[in-house]
């Protein structure tokens, strides 16, 4: 079963924003070779300086792989924006329940 993930980034200043978007499409360019990856798409909100990701692998291993291939992307991106929100569809690995352990804003949803 595939993983579907859904955040929601708010950019920390307005004057942040062009190396918010730069890096958001280089994660992008760099998440289309991947094999796992199946959608990786950014999307601009209705909200000012809010930003919306939909990605989705093959299962959590692939997105685990993913943010290990682009951990220093991940970085740069978390130094002009904040997570607001994540939302997870699907079963989730040991690294992903050790990184939502705690953490506000993460909502699980699970298979039936």
């Amino acid at each position: 079963m595939t993983l579907l993930v859904q955040c929601e980034f708010r950019v920390q200043r307005p004057d942040n924003e062009p190396e918010f978007v730069r890096l958001a499409r280089a994660l992008a360019s760099a998440a289309a070779s991947e094999p796992g990856t199946l959608r990786y798409q950014w999307f601009v909100t209705q909200r000012p300086g809010h930003y919306s990701i939909l990605e989705e692998y093959v299962d959590a291993d692939a997105a685990e792989t993913h943010n290990g291939n682009v951990g220093a992307l991940l970085v740069q991106l978390f130094s002009v924006a904040e997570l607001v929100s994540v939302s997870f569809y699907g079963e989730l690995n040991k690294y992903l329940r050790d990184w939502v352990s705690g953490r506000d804003g993460v909502a699980l949803n699970v298979p039936l």
